[in-house]
């Protein structure tokens, strides 16, 4: 770990006893700390132990943006007693007003544990400036311990006194920090692996409620663990009497026993694909995905599968087929160079109608739309209308609420 505290070890006894033997932070902080990287809720209870722990006015965690010239905060928690004065403290002390963080700024390495009273950078007047902002915030000066994120955002756990608290961070506060650092340091990695995760698995989600199949995560015993806003559409249709499946209890139903059994059957690796509710308009395709075996494009881990689902968990792909899909006619004259009126008729056929249909909705002559459709076959290089409707429908174009009827 490469250490920088800013503060110079003279006086103090060496780290192998004295002082850093005999001051330690209470076990239940550090315990606190960990269970913080899954619960943002106990940082406040965190805070509100260094407070009493350090004996100090205030204590904040805060997540700062070094990428601009000046320091600019993108989450923060803090102790409940700061969280009651909030907007006293916000008045002066997270402004540009304070000088902290408008100074010129050192990078921080990996840890760095430092205060204002230490800092060299600060001019006489930023210190007259700062000293006087703080104290009409009813806050002292701080010390505090940065740990470096990324190149561009460091992690800053920031400690005021009182204000007539004219101390600076003495030996037994950095043996502290000192003996919290590596804590903080792996605490903070899990911290930001796991807000990593959360939000490539919002993304995954976001795109899934695109232009893709209607998708549906569930186990073995078909109990629903995540779908997609096209899987919510079908089964809010079949709670609705107008399609074969639906939710009930949190798990997948089928109004059809044999449709269920089949079902069931085919979460447990029976085939890959199925229909059920073949009465007609209302049948429901369905394919299963399943996570890969041990040594089938994964490796198998105290029975899950290295970067995957559990290998408990299936994943269904379902479609409708008498479902009428509508797609963005926008998308579409941007991605084929198409007029307005060239891109409707295009997504029109994709949806299903013809170019009859087309020009009866619209209101022109039928053989006013075949010309739009001759242009569009050229611009697009294709030569058949079944060529342009394979070529729309895989293209990545938005698609509309698809509707489904009885």
């Amino acid at each position: 770990m490469r250490y920088r505290s800013g503060l110079s070890p003279a006086g103090a006894p060496d780290a192998k006893g004295g002082l850093h033997a005999m001051v330690k932070l209470d076990d239940r902080l550090i315990a606190t700390l960990y269970s913080a990287v899954d619960n943002d809720s106990r940082w406040v209870d965190l805070l509100d132990g260094m407070r009493a722990e350090f004996e100090v006015e205030s204590a904040v965690v805060q997540v700062l943006d070094n990428s601009a010239p000046d320091l600019r905060m993108v989450w923060e928690s803090r102790d409940r007693i700061s969280q009651s004065r909030v907007a006293l403290h916000d008045s002066w002390a997270n402004t540009l007003a304070n000088p902290r963080f408008r100074r010129p700024r050192q990078r921080i390495t990996d840890v760095q544990i430092s205060s204002d009273q230490r800092l060299s950078d600060y001019t006489a007047q930023d210190r007259s400036v700062l000293r006087e902002g703080l104290a009409r915030c009813r806050l002292g000066l701080a010390f505090w311990i940065s740990v470096r994120l990324d190149p561009a955002r460091h992690f800053t756990m920031i400690f005021h006194r009182a204000p007539e608290d004219g101390r600076d961070i003495g030996p037994q506060d950095l043996a502290r920090l000192e003996g919290l650092a590596p804590h903080l340091q792996q605490a903070l990695r899990l911290w930001v692996r796991l807000d990593q995760a959360e939000a490539r698995v919002r993304l995954i989600e976001d795109a899934a409620d695109g232009p893709l199949a209607a998708m549906i995560a569930c186990d073995r015993r078909m109990r629903v663990q995540w779908m997609n806003a096209d899987a919510r559409r079908i089964l809010h249709a079949g709670g609705q009497g107008m399609g074969p499946l639906l939710l009930r209890g949190g798990g997948l139903a089928c109004r059809k026993s044999g449709d269920q059994d089949r079902l069931q059957r085919l979460v447990h690796g029976e085939g890959s694909v199925l229909v059920i509710g073949t009465d007609g308009r209302q049948a429901l395709h369905v394919r299963a995905s399943f996570p890969a075996l041990a040594g089938q494009g994964g490796q198998q881990q105290g029975g899950r599968q290295q970067g995957g689902l559990s290998s408990d968990h299936v994943l269904l792909m379902l479609s409708r087929p008498d479902a009428e899909v509508c797609f963005d006619a926008g998308d579409i004259a941007q991605l084929f160079g198409l007029t307005a009126t060239e891109a409707l008729l295009a997504a029109s056929l994709a949806g299903g109608a013809s170019v009859s249909e087309f020009a009866e909705t619209r209101g022109i002559a039928e053989g006013t739309a075949r010309l739009h459709l001759k242009r569009i076959l050229a611009k697009t290089g294709t030569s058949r209308q079944s060529e342009l409707v394979r070529r729309i429908c895989l293209s990545v174009g938005g698609r509309g609420e698809q509707r489904i009827t009885l």
